[in-house]
């Protein structure tokens, strides 16, 4: 005979036992917030004090992480699990996306030659003609190539403005159009002199000199106009001279045609290019010339926004043979970053537009798999030190006669300022950081200057 009460008593705890089990399914997964070996809790509420004392930081809404990649830990923890703009700190993903994607030596050109006829495209890669790069195998391969040159974009499937940037940032030299195949860094350089006027220097006025014909110039007539200024739909210059600028070079980025790049590297080669129309190629060769570490240094260390964009679309065309930045944003998100702790929500290879969120949590993740990808050299290469190089020169300085404690990327827009890295203690321990901070009205600087306390007082006590 079954026993009816044991039988409900067993069932009971069953039921128990598996209620436990869902609940437990159910936790949401916290950050570590284990205490790091031998921090003091004076030390730990002298950090927590800079944040709650602070006029500035009352000001924004900031989050902070302070991740210990030995322990695995989080030494202090403000909102690091919400979301903010990251403004170039965009760049770090773009960076971690492009040293998985990409081979050291970068795919420069595609090409296939029938009979008399060499068909080439661009693979997106930002170095041609560069001023910032002395890198001309391109240039002597196409120069030198005894067949007819064809140039072909049809795998360019993206817009040249990147998802959500501001429509007036056209003529600003940190927003040039992304494209299939850059030339110039996609800008022109006006170059002015001042005399008695500002004038167009006589003997180089404008880089390339190809576009000499665009410039039109307005005259001055004693209103505060500027002195250079593109049309908003064309590449047509407004030259206004003035009395009141010193020698300069305005760099302004141009609007990209086929035919607008068909004729510069006709101008620049010194021999046709035609135009693709309808063709069905198989790209079968490709020219890989450009060594990718110096591109990503300047991306990094001077926020290069150009070579950020060209970057992903290089892993579309590398994987996908088209370019579009959301379709290589997606392929490195599934493919490199299923570890994160919250996905990023991520639109472009900058940072230029709001789109973009990220958590300060994440953000150190990402750092920590950077450093463990690629070494403490190559890791500390790729950052601006602080009060040394790039972006940090001015900033975050160690004292006087040590090395530098702050290795990070700098991150801003209105009203956004960010900074994540890696940081040194006096006691020699290696830190990750993230700062984002967003809404605020104060200028920049003191937000810099509140951030430079926070860090140094790390650097000290930790």
């Amino acid at each position: 005979m079954i026993n009816i009460k044991m039988t409900q008593k067993i069932a009971g705890s069953f039921i128990l036992i598996l209620f436990s089990i869902t609940l437990l399914s159910c936790k949401t997964t916290e950050p570590a917030m284990d205490r790091s070996p031998g921090l003091d809790e004076e030390e730990r509420n002298g950090l927590e004090k800079i944040f709650t004392k602070s006029d500035v930081f009352s000001e924004s809404i900031t989050g902070f992480v302070l991740y210990d990649p030995e322990s695995e830990s989080i030494l202090h923890n403000r909102d690091a699990e919400r979301y903010f703009t990251p403004a170039s700190n965009t760049k770090i993903l773009t960076l971690y996306a492009a040293l998985q994607a990409l081979p050291d030596t970068l795919a420069s050109l595609r090409y296939t030659v029938r009979n008399d006829t060499l068909y080439f495209r661009g693979t997106g890669d930002p170095s041609f003609l560069s001023p910032y790069f002395d890198y001309y195998k391109v240039y002597d391969f196409l120069k030198n190539r005894e067949e007819v040159l064809v140039y072909d974009d049809s795998h360019f499937r993206d817009e040249h403005f990147g998802e959500g940037w501001p429509w007036d940032w056209y003529p600003q030299a940190y927003a040039p159009e992304k494209s299939p195949f850059p030339i110039y860094g996609n800008m022109m350089r006006l170059h002015a002199q001042q005399v008695a006027l500002v004038m167009l220097n006589e003997e180089q006025s404008i880089e390339p000199a190809y576009f000499e014909k665009y410039i039109e110039n307005m005259g001055w007539d004693g209103d505060q106009l500027e002195l250079v200024k593109r049309d908003r739909n064309s590449n047509t210059i407004y030259y206004a001279p003035k009395s009141d600028t010193a020698r300069q070079v305005r760099n302004i980025p141009f609007i990209y045609d086929r035919e607008l790049i068909a004729g510069l590297l006709a101008d620049t080669l010194g021999r046709d290019v035609l135009l693709a129309d309808n063709i069905e190629a198989e790209y079968d060769s490709t020219l890989y010339t450009t060594p990718a570490k110096p591109l990503y240094e300047r991306m990094m260390l001077m926020s290069d926004n150009l070579i950020a964009e060209q970057l992903m679309l290089m892993i579309s065309d590398r994987e996908f043979g088209t370019m579009n930045t959301s379709r290589a944003i997606q392929f490195s998100l599934n493919s490199f970053m299923n570890d994160l702790p919250q996905r990023p929500r991520w639109s472009d290879g900058s940072g230029l537009t709001r789109y973009n969120l990220i958590t300060p949590y994440t953000t150190a993740i990402l750092l920590e798999n950077l450093y463990q990808m690629v070494g403490h050299d190559d890791a500390l290469s790729y950052f601006p030190a602080g009060g040394v190089s790039g972006t940090l020169s001015g900033w975050y300085r160690a004292p006087e006669g040590r090395p530098p404690f702050v290795y990070a990327k700098t991150g801003t827009l209105r009203n956004s300022t960010s900074l994540s890295g890696y940081l040194f203690t006096d006691s020699g321990r290696r830190l990750i950081f993230s700062f984002h901070n967003n809404n605020y009205v104060v200028s920049n600087n003191v937000l810099r200057t509140e951030m430079n306390t926070v860090l140094q007082h790390i650097r000290e006590n930790y």
